[in-house]
């Protein structure tokens, strides 16, 4: 793997700049003047400037001490791991892979969880496969358009990972990789078991799938028959970390170490596997359970639950500090990951590899002639190379008190409300996809999307708020992403023409065009590590640490519009690949909406969520501004034709013929159709 460059650390000014053109669209004239004011005065670039010298000697200093780094490496850990809420809706995504077609959903040898069960077994497989790349260093290395080298690095922190929470005196959680692990977790009705998968020279131990297949069988029998109580250790995980980490520390301190070591050996765990005991066919409830968990309240004939008994949902069958493969009993399968150590970008290719391998698989039993996504795996060498490991899989008993049962029901009943104050909206839109956009629209589809957002955004409120993009900068050593910032003075005024009775549609492309190239414009810069947003993170974190109490803050970071700038109430993210159905997260904020999309060839999939702030009807309008572009585009072409088939002397009249007026729009204004909007800004 070549050395790749570090980070790059803009020119001061040029990142001044750049904000300041962020923000513009997004206040008023006047308050935009004071903005401009602020940043520019002499005391701000005064005291900037010497944090951003103070910026520019750490990074010299990290390039010594050490190479593998970058200038925002330590402060963005620090930022995810003082976070103090709960992870699950704030922190991790999922990805939800397609069907697996060669399995088919009838009765087999392990009766109604043969689905479930053969699903699993194929994918943790591949994943084996995939963790003995990354150990014996044999990963296929990353890149973009087929030439520019990618880090690597997150991927030693994709398996054995897990997020621990501060202990007495810490400050923040910290991570906890263990390069050793060679067993995983599986989860099924909040108990759990483990079985070991990999030998000591990381070659999985299992040759076929078919071992794992009667081990998650044998667990789902276990769990089944087993008439004792089910303390859901797993929901203490969903508790903010303030909570977590008392918890833990009491268990810590029991003189009873049953628990501690149960939590040590989920801690070194490669990743959880989570079998859940529903199916799922309606796809909110399936994106929930993916995401947060469902929950479902089950009382008694007079609503009266018994203890540990009240609550059903797959919230509780789950460990959200690390990696998690989830597996429902109608074999739908997905990824819910811990976002500190790792992007969307990274498990993306896990689960593009998995999914494809585990798809070959099946071909593989038709005939030899099928490609690898991995390398083959090696036989051990040694006799003695399998001693003492556990292949059977072994139950995780945990010991309870009135103090653990007391956590656990305030733990449960949090959850429960977390999952209830949010809700999702799916939508498939196949009327057309990059394709069409490409060559109708001659825009980027990601550009395109975005412009869609602030249209549908518009439509509903009548305004444009914050809106959050990532961009990867895994180009650079220990690169992570950049925030593109999708509304511009640009996508303002294309996203005002839709709306304008007097604007005529060649004026209307004209502008989304130059949206999507002023998009595609910022894309290009974030990329190349020349955004704003790390940048002047950065600095405030490089104030705050080492002259909080010599220096004010400067100016910017008490200006309307750094806290405008960091509210984002749009935060969205592109990630596509044949193997996803859907991906997705929650809101950063509680007014906010979290878009996760995919753009396909001929079809773009997203998924929508907030906190009951009309999610379904913002999906819609998504869905008919992509229809309304189009029609913008099909008004052109169908007055272009006429006003062609026409003589030059009678063709006088005809260029207005783009003002038709579109029926879309009565659904993007619910019913009012076009009228005037004065709005700040």
């Amino acid at each position: 793997m070549p050395d790749l460059p570090r980070l790059p650390i803009p020119p001061l000014r040029e990142t001044l700049n750049r904000y300041l053109a962020r923000v513009e669209p997004l206040q008023e004239d006047r308050q935009n003047n004071k903005t401009r004011e602020c940043v520019l005065s002499d005391d701000n670039l005064k005291m900037m400037q010497k944090l951003h010298e103070h910026l520019l000697e750490y990074d010299k200093q990290l390039a010594r001490e050490k190479p593998q780094s970058s200038y925002i490496e330590d402060f963005w850990y620090d930022a995810y791991l003082m976070y103090e809420a709960s992870v699950v809706l704030n922190v991790n995504p999922y990805f939800l892979l397609e069907d697996d077609r060669t399995i088919k959903n009838v009765m087999g040898c392990y009766g109604e969880y043969t689905c479930q069960v053969k699903r699993a077994a194929k994918l943790i497989f591949s994943i084996l496969k995939f963790i003995k790349e990354i150990r014996h260093e044999n990963l296929r290395p990353d890149v973009v358009r087929g030439k520019t080298p990618l880090s690597m690095d997150q991927y030693a922190k994709l398996f054995g990972c897990s997020r621990i929470p501060a202990g007495p005196g810490e400050k923040s959680c910290h991570l906890q990789v263990d390069p050793t692990s060679h067993h995983v977790m599986v989860t099924y009705k909040s108990q759990f078991y483990w079985f070991d998968v990999l030998d000591v020279n990381n070659i999985p131990i299992f040759s076929t799938p078919e071992p794992i297949e009667w081990n998650l069988y044998s667990i789902i029998m276990d769990s089944e028959q087993s008439e004792a109580s089910r303390p859901p250790f797993g929901v203490f995980i969903t508790e903010n970390r303030r909570v977590w980490s008392n918890v833990r520390d009491y268990i810590f301190h029991d003189s009873d170490p049953t628990n501690w070591k149960n939590l040590k050996i989920i801690d070194s765990a490669l990743f959880v596997i989570c079998l859940d005991d529903a199916s799922f066919t309606e796809d909110n409830e399936l994106i929930k359970s993916m995401l947060c968990g469902t929950s479902q309240i089950r009382l008694g004939p007079n609503d009266l639950a018994k203890p540990l008994d009240a609550q059903h949902g797959t919230c509780l069958n789950r460990w959200y500090d690390k990696l998690q493969l989830i597996v429902t009993q109608n074999g739908k399968a997905g990824i819910n990951f811990e976002h500190t150590a790792v992007d969307g970008h990274t498990v993306l290719r896990l689960a593009a590899d998995i999914y494809t391998d585990s798809i070959l698989g099946f071909a593989r039993g038709v005939t030899k002639n099928v490609p690898d996504v991995f390398t083959e795996t090696s036989e051990s060498d040694s006799e003695n190379v399998n001693l003492n490991l556990i292949t059977i899989p072994r139950k995780l008993e945990w010991k309870v008190d009135p103090f653990i049962l007391s956590s656990l029901h305030f733990a449960e009943t949090r959850i429960s409300d977390s999952v209830s104050q949010h809700e999702f909206a799916a939508l498939d839109f196949t009327k057309y996809g990059s394709n069409h956009i490409k060559a109708s629209f001659q825009c980027s589809p990601d550009a395109l999307v975005q412009q869609v957002f602030q249209v549908a955004y518009y439509a509903l409120y009548g305004k444009f708020e914050t809106t959050y993009e990532p961009a990867m900068t895994k180009q650079f050593t220990n690169g992570r992403t950049e925030a593109i910032r999708s509304v511009t003075s640009e996508s303002k005024k294309f996203v005002k023409s839709m709306f304008d009775r007097y604007a005529i549609d060649e004026h209307r492309i004209r502008f989304l065009r130059r949206a999507c190239n002023k998009h595609s414009q910022i894309i290009k810069e974030c990329s190349e590590g020349l955004g704003q947003d790390r940048h002047l993170y950065a600095l405030y974190c490089i104030w705050n640490e080492y002259y909080k109490d010599t220096m004010p803050l400067p100016p910017i970071f008490s200006d309307k519009s750094w806290s405008i700038h960091n509210s984002t109430v749009i935060s969205t993210s592109n990630c596509g690949n044949p193997c996803l159905k859907s991906f997705g997260f929650g809101p950063v904020t509680p007014n906010g909406f979290g878009i996760g999309y995919i753009i396909r060839d001929n079809s773009i999939s997203l998924v929508v969520s907030s906190r009951h702030r009309q999610t379904n009807r913002f999906a819609s309008l998504i869905e008919h501004s992509l229809l309304e572009i189009d029609h913008v585009f099909q008004r052109r072409s169908a007055a272009d034709s006429e006003i062609s088939a026409v003589t030059p002397s009678t063709r006088h009249g005809f260029g207005r013929l783009e003002q038709q007026r579109s029926d879309s729009l009565v659904h993007l204004l619910s019913g009012y159709n076009y009228f005037d909007v004065n709005v700040s800004g």
